[in-house]
């Protein structure tokens, strides 16, 4: 009995699996009814090439019925069916998840734009002065488009281009620049800097001097308000920061050349008179912006424009 088993082990070898791989594609598109391993796969090695060279052409399951018809196939049951249709000696196969084909038209690889997307987008936030990532892509990995018309895509930010979650639309222009579809998707950008933050609590209206200021490395994306750029000089606060917490560009501003509490020389200049008296600002103001003033002698109040640091004028 032991003879005859190896006898029908030797009448029946088992066939030796062909050198190679044959990759099967994440999306295609068919333009015919029915499915084939070519429309699939691509051979890579001698051993595939010509293991394809005998099978690529022949019906491996139906096509989508329809122009615009989409079907999705699990990539596992795939592979199941080309062993079971061509048989155990094909070479290795390698099957993504998931297989989306649709009935006409072309398939274009988000996957492989990704690249030039953080380009464009890296480019767009250079302006930061920071350290640009771009991730968290939530675009289809696979674009369809509805006929063979050689297309081109554009990518275009949505709105307002700055760190954290960005929209993008993504346009597939024919030769003349017309819009034959469009896309939507979004990904993340982290801009990476250093920032200026508070050293010890700033109260509004605190001078902003060097001593009071601290750096460090911050993500934009995470914070609520664009931050000061830590240049310029004769700043204060304008509103409280806490102690080591960034501080905001709306938080500080340029200290005015006047100050409330401060005493001027007010000038009234007529045709043939000209009149000087001390008057007591009653707000801030900056050169050419018009403030009140309380004249010192009779405790009049009146509107004067700022001329310089000490003296303001009657409008």
């Amino acid at each position: 009995m032991r003879a005859a088993v190896v006898l029908l082990l030797m009448l029946f070898p088992v066939l030796a699996q062909a050198e190679g791989r044959l990759i099967l594609a994440g999306a295609v598109c068919v333009d015919g009814p029915v499915l084939r391993l070519a429309d699939l796969a691509r051979a890579e090695g001698d051993g595939a090439v010509a293991a394809m060279a005998s099978i690529a052409d022949r019906p491996l399951l139906a096509a989508p019925r329809f122009d615009g018809a989409r079907a999705n196939l699990s990539g596992s049951r795939l592979k199941e069916l080309i062993i079971q249709r061509f048989g155990p000696g094909l070479p290795e196969i390698e099957v993504p998840e998931q297989v989306q084909v649709q009935r006409g038209g072309q398939v274009i690889s988000a996957v492989a734009m990704r690249e030039d997307i953080n380009k464009i987008l890296t480019q767009a936030l250079a302006h930061l002065e920071g350290e640009v990532e771009i991730r968290d892509y939530r675009i289809a990995d696979y674009l369809f488009i509805k006929d063979k018309t050689p297309v081109q895509i554009r990518v275009v930010p949505a709105g307002v281009l700055a760190p954290g979650r960005i929209s993008l639309r993504l346009e597939a222009l024919n030769r003349e620049g017309g819009v034959v579809q469009s896309f939507t998707g979004t990904v993340f950008a982290d801009v990476w800097k250093t920032v200026p933050c508070a050293a010890r609590v700033l109260n509004r209206g605190d001078v902003l001097e060097p001593a009071l200021v601290t750096f460090a490395r911050k993500n934009l994306a995470y914070l609520p308000r664009p931050c000061w750029d830590g240049r310029g000089v004769a700043l204060r606060m304008a509103a409280p920061v806490g102690e080591g917490q960034v501080i905001a560009a709306e938080a500080v501003e340029r200290i005015p050349e006047v100050v409330k509490g401060k005493v001027l020389t007010l000038v009234y200049a007529g045709q043939h008179l000209r009149l000087s008296v001390p008057v007591e600002s009653l707000e801030d103001g900056s050169i050419g912006s018009v403030i009140r003033v309380r004249n010192v002698q009779s405790r009049r109040m009146v509107a004067a424009r700022v001329v310089d640091a000490e003296t303001a004028q009657v409008p």
